[in-house]
């Protein structure tokens, strides 16, 4: 970016600035020169000819991993602030001039696996030009921390979220289930309905095993507090990241789990007996979120109204 603001006396280039927010961001200027796809030599000159042009040093480098000085910090916040201005420009700009080659950036989680795959083909029917680029994040806690950062536009969330200084759009509300091995006796005496899954109360798996998400994970909270209503601690098979390994090692034949049934994979299906909890705690909104103040392109809108629809 060709850029260069004139304060003071000095200059001070949209590169420079994108090199101190970056280095800033990721602690390591190794780090922030590999993400800004630049050598990193090159990404210490800047910040360094910047520190000598505004005369005071922005990072401490006896630290580790590097911190921020004082003048650091109060250099972000308004560095910050320009690039969310250039962005924003920049995204009026092209929305001005037509979209149908925007770019967009998704982060999703396990949450949008029932309705990306479905939105996608119908976006790129509308968008075959468009620049999408998705990631993927095991953590919706990462997610969030992602769209605050400006490392995507819109990212798939569940309510409630930690940050007021995001908006969203609810997609649908979906009800977890726990899962067992077809081969449990329990699983043998349920009866199959034409509608529905039958009930089951966990007090009734006081000596299962389970299968629980890894304590980093958002929703193992609701779990543990589901076990303190239910009056017993779970004996703790093992932690997983998914619901496909929680899936599988029950349909397996060890344990027990809750799952979306969604998740259950065709090959596992018929090994899996699922059962309703009277548990209000299991209820899960999704959401598409995106930051407030940040400006959505229209391709962007386009996405949310797309995937509102399915």
């Amino acid at each position: 970016m060709f850029i260069n603001i004139y304060l003071r006396g000095y200059t001070m280039s949209f590169k420079q600035i994108e090199c101190v927010v970056m280095a800033a961001k990721l602690k390591s200027f190794t780090k922030a020169a590999q993400k800004l796809k630049i050598a990193q030599p090159s990404l210490s000159q800047s910040i360094n000819i910047l520190e000598k042009q505004v005369g005071v040093p922005l990072f401490d480098r006896s630290t580790t991993p590097i911190s921020l000085t004082h003048a650091g910090e109060i250099y972000i916040a308004k560095a910050s602030s320009i690039i969310e201005l250039y962005n924003d420009l920049n995204t009026q700009m092209h929305d001005i001039s037509g979209f149908k080659t925007g770019k967009l950036r998704l982060g999703f989680s396990q949450t949008g696996y029932h309705f990306i795959p479905d939105a996608l083909p119908m976006f790129f029917k509308k968008f075959p030009n468009a620049d999408i680029k998705i990631t993927q994040v095991f953590s919706t806690l990462n997610l969030e921390k992602m769209l605050l950062d400006g490392d995507v536009d819109i990212a798939t969330l569940i309510l409630p979220l930690h940050s007021d200084e995001l908006s969203y759009k609810v997609i649908k509300e979906e009800n977890a289930c726990l899962a067992l091995p077809s081969t449990h006796p329990i699983a043998q005496k349920s009866k199959k309905r034409s509608k529905g899954y039958p009930s089951i109360s966990l007090s009734e798996l006081k000596n299962e095993k389970f299968i629980l998400p890894k304590g980093t994970q958002r929703s193992r909270p609701i779990y543990d507090k589901i076990f303190q209503k239910a009056g017993f601690e779970p004996n703790i098979f093992c932690e997983t990241e998914t619901f496909d390994i929680a899936n599988s090692i029950v349909a397996s034949g060890i344990g027990a789990c809750f799952t979306l049934p969604q998740f259950i994979k065709e090959d596992k299906k018929d090994k899996l007996t699922l059962f309703n909890l009277d548990e209000p705690l299991l209820t899960r909104t999704v959401v598409l979120a995106h930051k407030k103040d940040k400006r959505l392109s229209k391709i962007a809108q386009e996405f949310l109204s797309i995937a509102k629809s399915l």
